[in-house]
């Protein structure tokens, strides 16, 4: 792509008049709040940082207000995906404003396949993650004001695909992430450790994310207004996460202990494991996490949860007694044996109930 800097878009009708033009009002089963305010959708912009010349990929970009910022700011191209195909008439009304440089495809984000919208030009080039430019001079951006239901499953897609290089986070470039998400949750995102709002999104976000609330917008700046304050979040993919450590692993770990999140770690992570070893496990786990039992889960890092992440890993993969194994396959109502007799559990076997003829004979 060639360097193209900040321009004015020639006039076109903005996102509000398109939305009057082709009659379309925000429906409730997209969970539709469009930003049109030009000075709205010109903040969320300038939270994203330096666009200029990048390759942008907007979820989400309804009638085209966020999307007209971008190329007012600099962007190269726009991939925006969209699920309602009543907004493509404004959005293509935009594109032939900026020549064509904006691409739209339909589809749920939630199902779609970002990396196959990346120009080749891009992806052959290839980055350093590990680079301490990787970030800033990323090409690619992702962007979006989401509905608040599907902000966070699409967060942990994008998250489980930076714990394994895999998806558009494949070509080496760290992408900066920049959506919109009601603000009680992008609190929780980025709360430390002995803060209220310390959870499991917490720990999980934060172990491969530079975390940061960038801009808090009021409810009513939205259209349909809503009735929360809506976070600007942005979230930067660590150069090396805080601890090496498995996605399924780190995330069970933290669902288990923030549970009951008022109640000691002992007992929480108990339920981890089988009945049958849970209290030498638990002892275990906390022993070589250097923990009390009775220790808050409040008061644990990022690093000192995918500590446990990686020994609770470790136990349940060694190979576990006899017993356990036996029941865990009764637990399951049959066990075969090698000769091929099978096992079926007493309480499963359905007998007929005797009558009172049956007795007297």
């Amino acid at each position: 792509m060639g360097y193209i800097s900040k321009m004015m878009l020639p006039p076109t009708p903005s996102a509000a008049d398109l939305l009057r033009t082709y009659k379309l009002p925000a429906l409730r089963r997209f969970a539709q709040n469009f930003l049109l305010d030009p000075r709205a959708t010109s903040k969320f912009v300038a939270c994203t940082g330096n666009i200029e010349n990048k390759f942008v990929i907007e979820v989400g970009p309804g009638p085209g207000g966020i999307t007209r910022q971008l190329f007012e700011h600099g962007a190269a191209q726009v991939a925006a995906i969209e699920k309602d195909i009543r907004l493509f008439p404004a959005l293509q009304t935009l594109s032939n404003a900026v020549d064509s440089r904006l691409r739209l495809y339909l589809g749920d984000i939630l199902d779609f396949d970002i990396e196959s919208v990346i120009p080749d030009d891009i992806t052959g080039q290839h980055g350093s993650w590990e680079s301490d430019e990787s970030s800033s001079t990323s090409p690619i951006h992702l962007v979006g004001n989401l509905p608040f239901n599907i902000a966070i499953p699409l967060l942990i897609r994008w998250l489980k695909q930076v714990s394994t290089r895999s998806g558009p986070f494949s070509f080496g470039y760290r992408i900066p992430i920049t959506i919109c998400m009601q603000e009680a949750v992008a609190g929780r995102i980025v709360s430390d450790a002995l803060m209220g709002q310390r959870g499991r999104l917490s720990i999980i976000f934060q172990n491969w994310f530079d975390c940061h609330v960038k801009h808090v917008f009021s409810g009513r700046a939205f259209v349909p207004a809503v009735n929360v304050n809506v976070a600007v979040i942005q979230l930067i993919p660590l150069k090396r996460p805080l601890v090496e450590v498995n996605y399924d692993l780190l995330d069970k770990v933290t669902r288990a202990a923030f549970r009951l999140r008022n109640k000691k770690i002992g007992n929480t992570l108990a339920s981890l494991f089988h009945e049958e070893t849970r209290d030498e496990d638990t002892r275990e786990l906390l022993h070589r996490a250097h923990l009390k039992s009775d220790t808050m889960c409040l008061t644990l890092t990022v690093e000192e949860f995918g500590h446990l992440a990686q020994i609770y890993g470790d136990i349940i993969s060694r190979p576990r007694p006899i017993h356990e194994q036996l029941d865990q396959k009764m637990n399951t109502k049959e066990l075969t044996f090698e000769l091929g007799e099978t096992y079926i559990r007493p309480e499963s076997i359905k007998t007929k109930k005797k009558s009172k003829k049956d007795w007297d004979e």
